[in-house]
């Protein structure tokens, strides 16, 4: 008995998919072709061009799953009877550990897509506003203005320079992290 089309597509989609991601996180998306992709995921370019437009739908398509996993992950997080502080370290680890297998010049690629940030940013400043009222961080720090001195922490990502004093993209999150969550100064005892 033969299976029905959908599900043949459905793997071949998924092939194009995976295959698509693995590479874009080795060597960035600029770097590959529609050829390779199809090369290494066994797949025809007419195949390819039935679930994709061009390249950028595909990076596109990525993108959006992986925002979607991020928040999921962070809702996850968020739900957990655990301090704010904790919730800020797992949320951290996990992006640092998803962060550690995309290769530079891929996260370049994606935190420069204008519609990711805002969608992020919405959710960020929902997230400081909702701890403020809870009493889990500070009520005299501005949400916005911690947004505006994120993003332009983050201009050291979509230029390239976080590269000039770190090895990896996660040495640079956890920095960012350090800074914003803890601040400066030292703790009380």
């Amino acid at each position: 008995m033969k299976k029905p089309k959908t599900n043949r597509h459905s793997l071949k989609k998924e092939q194009i998919i995976s295959t698509a991601e693995r590479l874009f996180t080795q060597f960035g998306s600029k770097r590959v072709t529609v050829e390779e992709i199809c090369r290494e995921a066994g797949a025809s370019k007419m195949t390819f061009y039935k679930y994709f437009s061009n390249k950028v739908a595909l990076v596109r398509f990525i993108r959006d799953t992986w925002v979607e996993e991020g928040f999921r992950k962070f809702d996850q997080i968020k739900a957990l009877k655990i301090s704010y502080p904790e919730k800020i370290d797992l949320m951290t680890r996990w992006k640092v550990e998803f962060g550690a297998r995309i290769n530079a010049d891929f996260i370049r690629e994606l935190v420069s897509i204008d519609d990711v940030v805002d969608g992020v940013k919405t959710r960020f400043l929902g997230n400081i506003r909702e701890a403020q009222q809870n009493g889990e961080i500070r009520e005299d720090i501005d949400p916005q203005f911690l947004w505006m001195a994120i993003d332009k922490l983050y201009e050291l990502v979509r230029d390239g320079n976080w590269q000039a004093v770190f090895t990896d993209f996660s040495q640079f999150q956890r920095q960012v992290r350090t800074l914003i969550f803890y601040g400066l100064l030292s703790r009380s005892p």
